[in-house]
């Protein structure tokens, strides 16, 4: 459903437009990085009528966020029934104002509210849209006004989020589009004696209802960062750290659900297990763990808690913060690393704020800590949203809060997307 503005913006980042017979218009770029053509043609467009786009300014901002969703996903299930769309863009309606318009950035949040396993109450209509398509045959690109204006949109005089750069938008907009139509951007550094290894991220995500209850979610991926979702059982929180956990049966079966979506997604088991959590790993969720491994044979497990607050602070001579990649044994079991610092090409910091950096701590004894640190520092660059150089969190860890936040507004007995194109 793209607007005219937005086919502009896309040929804009292209060499070549050939003009064909046809309504067909190839967009030619066999010569940029990607390698890749994007395709356009009238009979793939659908139009919400203007009438019904004002009428989501004249009612509260949960009826027009409702019925801007019911819109929009018609319109995606219709061209999605064509069989012929890998992805299809969306343009957001400038007439909704709504939650997603007042929220901080996902930084922000992600730092706030992953700790403690909670998305927010609500909903706002990227995550419902989101949740509404995850049965389509085609995930799903929103796009705003201002990604292709410039323009970055104000209320009351004042700016409602910071715009980036032409370029980096582009950058961030292909590199997503690519990824999502079934593309690899980049991998993992891997060598030839390196087992194939699952990267599983658990998180937690509050029921839409707002009540107490935690399901358990798994993104699980490879080192070419292809990735699926998988939805567990309900987490319990502990009287002793307030933070959901998993009971040792629901641990099993969630790696063991893990292990069966990444068989039948890549068509083989991994040699090895590495799994992300942001909170301790309790002797039940070990053990369960342990259990799914064994069930599938799989020798080689690392479990990781990995502490995204409360960590020590390491500093330079100068004024520059230490080297993105600096790590530091405390002890035994604990690896201070900076997945967010200075970098020798830039010749400075490319960051705004202090950087934090992770603590990694193993669950078990066997764990190579400076493995398990290299593997997070090239999991934080397979972030396919962007095109950033210095992610601070591993992609296990940072794509919970989205998947979280989407999932939330799906029933529990409902079928999901596995694929986390979908989520992004």
């Amino acid at each position: 459903m793209p607007t005219p503005g937005l086919r502009h913006l896309i040929q804009d980042t292209v060499r070549d437009v050939i003009e064909r017979p046809t309504v067909e218009k190839q967009l030619v770029s066999g010569d940029s990085p990607f390698g890749a053509q994007l395709v356009f043609e009238d009979a793939l467009v659908r139009e919400i009528p203007e009438r019904q786009l004002r009428r989501l300014a004249r009612v509260d901002i949960a009826s027009a966020t409702a019925d801007a969703v019911e819109l929009y996903a018609d319109a995606a299930r219709s061209l999605a029934e064509t069989g012929r769309c890998r992805v299809i863009i969306c343009a957001r309606p400038e007439e909704l104002r709504d939650r997603e318009d007042h929220l901080p950035s996902e930084e922000v949040l992600t730092d706030r509210q992953e700790e403690q396993g909670e998305q927010g109450a609500g909903g706002d209509f990227h995550d419902l849209l989101k949740a509404a398509a995850l049965t389509l045959p085609a995930p799903l690109q929103l796009m705003r006004k201002e990604t292709w204006t410039g323009i970055p949109a104000k209320t009351n005089g004042q700016t409602v989020r910071p715009l980036q750069d032409e370029a980096t938008r582009a950058w961030n907009l292909h590199t997503a589009l690519y990824y999502k139509a079934g593309g690899t951007p980049w991998r993992m550094q891997r060598h030839s004696s390196d087992l194939a290894t699952c990267y599983v991220g658990v998180s937690f995500y509050r029921s839409a209802s707002g009540n107490e209850l935690h399901t358990a979610v798994a993104q699980v991926f490879n080192e070419r960062g292809d990735g699926v979702v998988v939805r567990g059982g309900t987490a319990q929180i502990s009287k002793t750290d307030r933070q959901p956990h998993l009971t040792l049966s629901d641990a099993r079966q969630l790696l063991m659900d893990a292990l069966a979506e990444y068989r039948t997604t890549h068509g083989h088991q991994p040699a090895r297990i590495v799994v992300h959590k942001t909170s301790n790993f309790t002797a039940s969720e070990v053990d369960g763990f342990h259990e799914a491994a064994d069930l599938r044979e799989i020798d080689h497990v690392d479990l990781l808690w990995i502490q995204r607050r409360g960590a020590p602070h390491l500093y330079r001579t100068g004024q520059l913060p230490p080297l993105r990649g600096t790590s530091v044994q405390l002890d035994a079991r604990s690896l201070l690393l900076y997945t967010r610092g200075s970098v020798p090409y830039f010749r400075t910091y490319p960051g705004l704020y202090v950087p934090q950096p992770l603590l990694i701590r193993p669950a078990t004894h066997g764990t190579d800590l400076l493995t398990a640190g290299m593997d997070i520092l090239a999991l934080t660059k397979m972030n396919w949203n962007n095109a950033q150089l210095d992610e601070r969190d591993p992609l296990t860890l940072r794509t919970a809060y989205r998947v979280g936040s989407i999932l939330k507004h799906v029933p529990p007995n409902a079928r999901i997307a596995t694929r986390y194109a979908y989520y992004m």
